[in-house]
C-alpha cells in the first residue's frame, strides 16, 4: 500500500486535485488509502453480521 500511496500523491498533485478543496496531496491520498482499508474491514464485518459467503472472504469451518 506504500507504493500505492506514494503513486497516488503525485497523481494527485500532477492533476491539482489538492486544490479543489485546499487539501494538500499526501493528506488525501492518505485518507483514500485508510478509506479502502475501512471499507474492506467493514464489508467483512457486513459478511459475517449477515451470515453471507463470498469468494475473497469464506466462512471459516464450522462458523454456521
Amino acid at each position: 500500500m506504500k507504493n500505492f500511496r506514494q503513486e497516488l500523491t503525485e497523481l494527485i498533485n500532477k492533476h491539482s486535485i489538492e486544490n479543489i478543496g485546499d487539501i494538500p496531496d499526501f493528506i488525501l491520498a492518505s485518507l483514500i488509502c485508510d478509506f479502502i482499508r475501512d471499507l474492506g474491514e467493514h464489508t467483512k464485518q457486513l459478511l459475517d453480521w449477515h451470515g453471507c459467503d463470498s469468494i475473497c472472504h469464506p466462512k471459516k469451518e464450522g462458523s454456521e
